[in-house]
Parts: C-alpha cells; structure tokens; sequence
C-alpha cells in the first residue's frame, strides 16, 4: 500500500534546528565580545604603530565582518519561520479544500 503522506513536516525537528542554530548566534556574538575585550588589554601592553594598526583592523574588519555573521546566522531563522508559516498556510488551504471535497460528495450520496 502507498503511503497517504507524500510530505510530513517535522515541526519538533525544525524547531530544534532553529534552536541550533539560535545557539550558534550567541556562541559568535560571545566571540564578537571577547575580541573586543582583548583590544584594550593588547593596547595596555603593545604600544606603537602597530599596536594602533591591530586595534583599527580589529575594529574596521574583524567586528564587521563577525557582525555580518550574526546578522546572517539571524536571517537563516527568519527564513525558518517563514518557511514554516508557508507550511502551516498550505496545511489549513488544503484541509479546508478536502473538508468542502469530502462535504460535497456526502451532499450527493
């Protein structure tokens, strides 16, 4: 016999992912902070031109680019929401549609 689920969406699944995912976030904005926290204990030590090199590339590259990460590890969750809305939408669309097919035959039987 054919199965009668041709798509199953796993909500608990989904769900744990975006909580992954989620968990990924924190871990890079922590990185992102303690980064930040080194720049004044190098400065306090390192003192010269590169020291102010290190410090402005810190602060001009690598907070930047970390803050794009986040930013992009953020999104991947909205993206997960979304899709998961488009799922429960077409869900109720398609329930709704097979209660009216199934109100329809029992109308003429």
């Amino acid at each position: 016999m054919i199965s009668n689920i041709l798509f199953q969406f796993v909500r608990s699944a989904v769900q744990e992912q975006m909580q992954r995912i989620q968990q990924q976030q924190q871990a890079t904005s922590q990185v992102m902070d303690t980064i930040k926290s080194y720049v004044p204990m190098v400065q306090a030590s390192w003192i010269g031109g590169d020291a102010d090199a290190f410090a402005a590339d810190v602060a001009r590259k690598i907070i930047p680019a970390i803050t794009q990460l986040i930013a992009a590890i953020a999104g991947i969750n909205l993206n997960l929401v979304s899709a998961t809305e488009i799922v429960d939408k077409a869900d109720s669309e398609c329930t709704s549609m097979v209660n009216e097919l199934a109100n329809t035959f029992g109308s003429i039987i």
